[in-house]
C-alpha cells in the first residue's frame, strides 16, 4: 500500500491483504500468519490501555529480535503512543539515561535483559513487562484508564537513541509520516513482495533493521525469521540453511570478514592460485566461481544483500561486483533519516559509490572543497526527522529554517552517484592544511592478512594505527625470528607499518602501530566507538 500515511494504515491494510500469509517467526519455529500478529497486537493494547498508556506516552521495548518485540512495537504504535527501543547492549547506565530522558511510562523487557534494568532509578515508569510472555514483572498503582487513538502522520512515532560512535546518545524523533515514506521510497529501490523471506541479523532497534527490514516485511507482505539462540555469529549459518532466506540486511564488517578469513585464503591457497590472480581474466573467473559457490551456501536464492551503516572496505566489493553471482546492494543512510537516502540495488552498485539519491530526496553537497570536490552532504526528504527530543539547540545546528539537513558528511559526486568520505568529526588536519580520512587508511590496514581491525588517531601531529592482530597470522610469523618474542613483535609491526605507507599518499603515512590486547567496541551496526580511542 503505496498510500499510506501511518504505521497504523499500513498494519490495517497488511492484516487485510496478508490475513493468512506466514509473517514471522524464530528460526525452526512455524510462523505467526499476519491475522494472528493482529491479534496479538490487539492483546497487547489492552494491557497498556489497561496500565494507563494512550496519546503519545512513551513506551521503552528492551530484548533482542523475536516475534514478541514486533508485536510490542506495533502496539505502541498502531494506538497512537511513542515506542522507544534501545539497542541491547547499551550499558546500564545508558539505559537509565535514556529511560529517563524519554519521559516513559512502560517498559517491555526482556528477561535475558531484565538484569539492566534498574527499577529504583527510573522517574516516570509505572509498569515493566516482561516482553517474553507479557506478563507484568512490577507496577505502580495507575491514576487513569489509557485510550486508543488513530495516529496522524505528522505524530510522533518513535524516538530511536543513537548507539553513536561519539559516546552522546541523542534521541531521534521520527513521525508516521517520515516512517510511511521510507517505505514508499524503499519500494522504488527493490520491490519486495509476499514471496520475499527475511533473515534478521541486526537489532530491531536499529533503525536500518526497523524501516527496511521489519516494516517492510510488513508492509508487502513478506516473511521474517529471528535467531532464538546468541550469539549470532556462532548460529548464523545454520539458520541460513533452514530459511534459505531471500533477503539479508547487514553491516560492511559482516562480510568483510567471511572475505578476509574465510574467501581470500582459499582463493590465495596455493602458489599456482595466487600468480592467476595477478591476471585480471583468470581473477574474474576464479571470483565469480568462489561467488557462486558463496551464494549456494547462503541458500541458493539470495536477491539482495543490503549493506550499510559504513564504508564497505574495497577490496571486498571488488571480489563481490567481479564475482557477479552474490546480489549485494549498498545503501548509505543515518539514524535522522530513518535511515535511507541514497541507496543502488543489485542491478545499480558501482565499486565504492553508494548509488543514487532515492524516491523524493534532495541532495547537495556544501562548502566543496575545490581542490577536492568533496563537501558535506545536505538532504531535504520527507523521511527527514522532526528532530532531536527535548534537544532544541542540537536541533537547529542540523536542521535549517528551510528544511535542509546536515549530515555531517563529508561525500563527493560523480555522474550523479555519491562516494562517502567520512564523517567530518573524524577528518584529521594535515600539517599543510589537507584533509586525511581515517576510515580509509584503516582500509588499506584492515586488508592485511595480519590484521582484524584498526583505529587510527592524531597524536602530536602523527598519524599512529591502533590494530588488533589477527592471532593465528601474528603467531606463524613470530615463528620465523629467532629473536625473543618482543623483539620479533616489534619487527612484525614496522613489517606492516612499511607495508601500509606503501600503499599510502605521502599526507596519510603511519608513524606509528600500535598493538590492542582486546576486540574495539563497537556500536550497534560494528561500527568502533572513536571516541574511546582518541
Amino acid at each position: 500500500m503505496l498510500n499510506s500515511k501511518t504505521l497504523h494504515e499500513v498494519l490495517e491494510y497488511s492484516v487485510k491483504t496478508f490475513a493468512n500469509n506466514p509473517l514471522m517467526a524464530f528460526v525452526g519455529e512455524k510462523p505467526i500468519t499476519f491475522s494472528e500478529f493482529s491479534q496479538k497486537v490487539l492483546q497487547v493494547q489492552d494491557i497498556l490501555v489497561q496500565r494507563g498508556i494512550g496519546y503519545q506516552d512513551k513506551v521503552v521495548i528492551l530484548g533482542q529480535n523475536s516475534p514478541s518485540w514486533a508485536i510490542a512495537y506495533f502496539a505502541i504504535v498502531d494506538m497512537g503512543a511513542v515506542v522507544v527501543p534501545l539497542l541491547p547492549d547499551f550499558t546500564k547506565g545508558e539505559i537509565t539515561n535514556c529511560i529517563n530522558h524519554s519521559d516513559a511510562k512502560m517498559i517491555f523487557v526482556s528477561e535475558r535483559l531484565n538484569e539492566k534494568i534498574e527499577k529504583e532509578a527510573y522517574q516516570y515508569i509505572e509498569t515493566i513487562i516482561n516482553l517474553d510472555n507479557f506478563e507484568i514483572i512490577d507496577q505502580k498503582e495507575t491514576k487513569s484508564i489509557g485510550k486508543k487513538s488513530i495516529p496522524q502522520p505528522q505524530d510522533l512515532a518513535e524516538i530511536i537513541y543513537t548507539s553513536g560512535t561519539s559516546g552522546f546518545s541523542k534521541g531521534v524523533m521520527l513521525t508516521h509520516a517520515n516512517l510511511a515514506a521510507q517505505l514508499v521510497q524503499i519500494h522504488y529501490i527493490w520491490p519486495i513482495s509476499e514471496k520475499d523471506v527475511y533473515l534478521s541479523v541486526l537489532p530491531l532497534s536499529h533503525t536500518f533493521e526497523n524501516s527496511l527490514g521489519l516494516l517492510t516485511a510488513v508492509m508487502k507482505g513478506a516473511s521474517m525469521y529471528f535467531h532464538n539462540k546468541l550469539p549470532v555469529s556462532t548460529t548464523f549459518m545454520d539458520s541460513v540453511k533452514k530459511v534459505r532466506p531471500t533477503t539479508i540486511l547487514t553491516v560492511p564488517l559482516f562480510i568483510e570478514k567471511a572475505y578476509r578469513n574465510v574467501i581470500k585464503p582459499e582463493l590465495e591457497k596455493t602458489a599456482l592460485r595466487r600468480i592467476l590472480l595477478t591476471s585480471h581474466l583468470f581473477k574474474r573467473i576464479m571470483y565469480r566461481k568462489a561467488a557462486k559457490k558463496l551464494y549456494k551456501v547462503f541458500g541458493g536464492r539470495l536477491t539482495f544483500f543490503g549493506i550499510g551503516g559504513a564504508k564497505l572496505d574495497g577490496e571486498t566489493e571488488l571480489f563481490l561486483r567481479l564475482g557477479k553471482h552474490f546480489p549485494y546492494a549498498i545503501g548509505y543512510g543515518l539514524t535522522e533519516t530513518a535511515p535511507l537516502i541514497i541507496g543502488a540495488n543489485p542491478n545499480q552498485v558501482s565499486w565504492q559509490t553508494t548509488g543514487y539519491p532515492i524516491k523524493d530526496v534532495q541532495v547537495k553537497i556544501v562548502d566543496v572543497n575545490p581542490e577536492t570536490n568533496e563537501g558535506e552532504l545536505w538532504v531535504k526528504a520527507p523521511n527527514v526527522m522532526k528532530g532531536y527530543y527535548k534537544n532544541p539547540e542540537l536541533t537547529q545546528t542540523v536542521l535549517t529554517e528551510d528544511g535542509w539537513f546536515k549530515t555531517g558528511d563529508l561525500v563527493s559526486e560523480k555522474k550523479g552517484r555519491y562516494e562517502i568520505k567520512g564523517r567530518i568529526k573524524n577528518v584529521i588536519v594535515g600539517a599543510t592544511g589537507e584533509n586525511i580520512y581515517p576510515e580509509e587508511i584503516e582500509m588499506v590496514l584492515n586488508q592485511h592478512k595480519l590484521v582484524l581491525e584498526s583505529v587510527v588517531i592524531e597524536r602530536k601531529g602523527k598519524l599512529v594505527a591502533m590494530v588488533q592482530f589477527n592471532p593465528e597470522e601474528l603467531e606463524k610469523r613470530l615463528a620465523i625470528y629467532k629473536e625473543d618474542a618482543a623483539k620479533a613483535l616489534e619487527y612484525i609491526k614496522k613489517d606492516l607499518l612499511r607495508a601500509a605507507n606503501e600503499r599510502l599518499n605521502r599526507f596519510s603515512k603511519l608513524s606509528l602501530i600500535i598493538e590492542t590486547k582486546t576486540e574495539f567496541e563497537k556500536t550497534a551496526t560494528l561500527k568502533i566507538k572513536r571516541y574511546l580511542y582518541k
